[in-house]
């Protein structure tokens, strides 16, 4: 299903459309348009090209107001990327690759929230300020803030370790600390996790 949410919020940010492209205009010429600033020539380019959009990002299990927002996010990145676009693909493929990329980072993140949200509660349950608590959107920003307080260090071993599933021996060679250096910083991610959980993000 369409977003059409996404759709009137993504045209709004780049110009108000006009009518359509004529159907004969080539890839090229389409492209060519759209960067010299011709809204009718995006609104055809958008309207191509957002069902497989679209298609992709719910195919990720991306739905519901986040997947809109990503569809958005997508649109956004293909219109200011067009300058780039050389015509070696077609453009519909130039366009899956940069939705493609976009949705993994997107999937990958919102994958990385749910293994904090995991570890979190685990190690302790947090206390969330209240606002921030009644909505999804509120415990996903209180779960950013909780990670970026984390040392580099801490953070990589963390993700390496929690998300990513690797080995320590792995994770030793990736951040080029010995074996015993990765349990220690994984080991003290996990408190700070606990403290913060205890006490709430400052």
């Amino acid at each position: 299903m369409v977003r059409k949410g996404s759709v009137q919020r993504t045209l709004s940010a780049v110009g108000s459309s006009c009518a359509e492209t004529p159907a004969w205009q080539t890839e090229k010429e389409l492209v060519q348009q759209c960067v010299a600033g011709d809204q009718s020539a995006w609104r055809a380019l958008y309207d191509r090209h957002y069902g497989d959009v679209d298609r992709l990002v719910s195919a990720l299990g991306i739905t519901d107001s986040e997947g809109d927002d990503l569809c958005q996010e997508i649109f956004l990145l293909i219109y200011r990327s067009l300058p780039s676009f050389r015509g070696e693909a077609q453009l519909g493929s130039w366009i899956y690759r940069l939705a493609t990329r976009e949705a993994i980072r997107f999937a990958k993140r919102r994958r990385l929230r749910k293994k904090l949200a995991e570890i979190f509660v685990r190690e302790r349950k947090p206390r969330l300020p209240p606002d921030w608590a009644e909505t999804e959107a509120g415990r996903r920003h209180y779960l950013e803030q909780v990670l970026s307080l984390l040392s580099p260090e801490r953070r990589l071993v963390l993700v390496l370790s929690e998300i990513e599933g690797l080995p320590v021996s792995e994770i030793a060679r990736i951040a080029d600390c010995a074996e015993n250096t990765v349990w220690t910083r994984l080991h003290r991610a996990r408190l700070d996790l606990a403290k913060m959980a205890e006490g709430g993000v400052p």
